[in-house]
């Protein structure tokens, strides 16, 4: 009998990633009362489909429609197509023009691996910008999460891991190895977590009566193995050799040791401000640091030391809860306080840890810099400014990290305008009266844009409930549930 798998198991080693998004998911759900978590799961699980369908029909171009030039590898030649802003120059490429619904004869096993090995990433950054939806309407959690998945996260990964202008800023502009994040921190953290925050502040938020509470925790095991997942799933998935790390001389011993210890160092802290704030230690907390350590190493895990992944574990878990109570009262909404503090700590934690701590010792090669002709590695590799007295790589870092924040404000403020109970309320007004069935025998959906001045959930968890003003928490006590009248929206 012939077996079921090749000989060679290193290429299917992509399977661990999956378990990626599966950690986030539980890490995050774990958080939610029972009621917030019967009304997200449903909607995550879609966005995920979404997901898997967008990238297959578009993303994937997009992202690597331009791969075959950057490691000529003839199993790639259905890719081969990049568009650049400057004719003629592929240094400086935004976005794949091949491989759109993986069709044709020139999509071969390589190419459909390249797909399964880079959706687990993708489908993390949705599940992110769609947890930390978790209070906004239904259509907006979906629609923010299918056009992350299929055209705001793919452009992003083109530019960094798809051969596209931040990956090339060694060449073009001399700026140390071009842009560097080893484990995908900018796509599924810093990225998603810029494209919610606009939505998030033009949407209506209610008071929080005990702002200075730690967040309570409904599932306590299930939050703490889902860090754990996320931190094996990825160690699984750097084995795989990605494509982005072609040709780039590295060190996966020290990178996976190096992410065991951020995380490890950020639970440290996590726990130590919670016993110095709270007088004990949190469970929640304990897990959301494993979270914030891991997604503040994996940038740049096989460039610095371990004495350097140490450290930036042990910040990452200290500044998250101090994010995490920002945005629970700044923002006032603490279902999406853990996705967003997670997004907005670890991204660009990461990454310009790596531009500062990089020792210079791995990395020759990366994005082919410190290659010559003949193909021999010569020079340093990835170098911080404290090893290399330069700030090229710091200025790239921060190059990707304004233009991925910019490109996720963008498209997040876009979709935060049509959501926004302002829009919606002057469509309403002059659309006819919709109807549904209410103990009034019917409700028109937004009389006023006052109507709409904050959002919790109703008695069932099932949508939001609209309050506001004494008049409006009246109505809605009176039994009128326009909760799922806005959801129809």
């Amino acid at each position: 009998m012939e077996p079921i798998l090749p000989v060679n198991p290193v290429a299917f080693e992509w399977l661990w990633g999956y378990l990626i998004p599966l950690g986030l998911m539980m890490l995050i759900w774990g958080g939610l009362s029972p009621r917030k978590a019967r009304r997200v799961t449903p909607i995550a699980a879609t966005s995920i489909a979404f997901t898997v369908l967008g990238y297959w029909a578009v993303g994937f171009a997009l992202h690597m429609g331009g791969a075959r030039p950057v490691t000529q590898d003839p199993a790639l030649a259905g890719l081969d197509r990049l568009f650049s802003i400057v004719p003629d120059d592929p240094g400086w490429g935004i976005v794949g023009l091949s491989g759109f619904f993986l069709g044709g004869d020139a999509m071969t096993p390589t190419v459909f691996g390249l797909f399964l090995a880079y959706l687990p990433l993708i489908a993390t950054g949705v599940l992110l910008v769609t947890l930390a939806l978790a209070h906004t309407r239904r259509w907006v959690m979906a629609t923010s999460g299918f056009l992350a998945g299929a055209f705001v996260i793919p452009v992003a990964a083109c530019w960094m891991w798809g051969g596209g202008w931040l990956a090339r800023l060694g060449e073009t502009l001399a700026l140390g190895h071009g842009f560097v994040d080893f484990g995908g921190s900018t796509l599924a953290l810093w990225l998603p977590g810029m494209m919610v925050l606009p939505i998030l502040l033009l949407q209506p938020r209610m008071k929080l009566s005990t702002a200075s509470a730690p967040p309570p925790i409904y599932a306590p095991l299930i939050a703490n193995l889902g860090a754990l997942l996320m931190g094996i799933g990825w160690l699984g998935w750097e084995l795989s050799r990605p494509f982005h790390v072609a040709g780039a001389q590295l060190d996966w011993q020290r990178t996976a040791v190096n992410v065991l210890l951020g995380m490890s160092g950020a639970a440290i802290t996590a726990q130590l401000y919670a016993w110095l704030m709270m007088g004990r230690p949190e469970a929640l907390l304990a897990s959301q640091g494993l979270g914030a350590g891991w997604g503040a190493v994996v940038a740049g895990a096989p460039f610095v030391p371990t004495w350097a992944a140490v450290s930036i574990g042990l910040v990452a878990g200290l500044l998250f809860p101090l994010v995490h109570y920002g945005v629970s009262v700044g923002l006032r909404v603490r279902d999406a306080a853990a996705a967003t503090a997670l997004a907005m700590t670890s991204g660009p934690l990461g990454l310009l840890g790596l531009a500062l701590l990089a020792d210079g010792r791995w990395g020759q090669g990366w994005n082919g810099i410190g290659v010559s002709p003949e193909g021999a590695f010569v020079g340093p590799g990835v170098a911080g400014v404290l090893v290399s007295r330069s700030s090229g790589q710091l200025s790239a870092q921060l190059a990707g990290l304004v233009a991925v924040g910019l490109w996720g404000l963008l498209w997040g403020g876009l979709l935060g305008v049509i959501a926004s109970p302002r829009f919606l309320g002057r469509w309403s007004r002059q659309a006819p009266h919709r109807k549904g069935i209410a103990s009034s025998g019917g409700f028109t959906i937004d009389n006023s844009v006052e109507a709409v001045e904050g959002v919790v959930e109703d008695a069932d968890g099932a949508g939001e409930t609209v309050i506001g003003e004494p008049e409006n928490r009246a109505a809605s006590a009176a039994g009128t549930d326009m909760g799922n009248g806005t959801d129809e929206l």
